[in-house]
């Protein structure tokens, strides 16, 4: 089970599920969040199965001390981009970029929640499928476990993860290794 003290990124997408669903005060109280700034941009509303739109503010829980928000500088953010081809590049979205950049240049035992496929590509192409997690298992290590829409389920994610090894292992995702130039 996480602790309190365990270090979760979350995806916007998740984010927007927590609300929606109503699981989001209670998984604060169960487990340390850390979202990326892009992400606190990106989600601060859903809307309800009427089409109502229900707004809210993760800002208030960043000063509360509820939740912790990380950035990652321009340079870094390039660096991470950088090492990925086009079929990789254009797939990842502001919030995840910074997200998995945070996660992989970061020494603490962090790990990242998302529902997007690229995500778990990611992880699998560079080697670090364990730093993943769906939605699923954070409910269900932390006591909330409900039935969730697959692209939050556990399967999504070992799937995505395992075809970004695939991918990895046909020289996909990432760009090849700069060789000394030829004359």
């Amino acid at each position: 089970m996480m602790t309190r003290s365990s270090f979760l990124l979350l995806d916007a997408n998740v984010v927007i599920y927590l609300f929606k669903c109503g699981a989001w005060d209670k998984l604060v109280q169960k487990t340390r969040l850390q979202i990326a700034r892009t992400v606190m941009n990106e989600a601060h509303f859903y809307e309800r199965d009427s089409g109502e739109r229900v707004d809210f503010n993760l800002a208030d829980f960043e000063r509360s001390g509820a939740i912790d928000v990380v950035e990652v500088a321009i340079p870094g953010l390039q660096a991470f981009l950088a090492q990925f081809d086009s079929s990789y590049a254009e797939k990842l979205d502001a919030g995840e970029a910074e997200s998995l950049a945070y996660l992989l240049a970061s020494d603490e035992e962090t790990r990242i929640c998302s529902a997007d496929a690229i995500v778990f590509r990611v992880l699998g192409n560079l080697d670090r499928g364990e730093q993943g997690l769906s939605l699923e298992e954070v409910l269900q290590s932390t006591g909330l476990a409900r039935k969730v829409p697959s692209q939050f389920s556990q399967k999504f994610r070992a799937s995505y993860t395992a075809k970004g090894v695939e991918e990895r292992l046909q020289g996909r995702g990432t760009k090849a290794p700069e060789r000394g130039r030829k004359r």
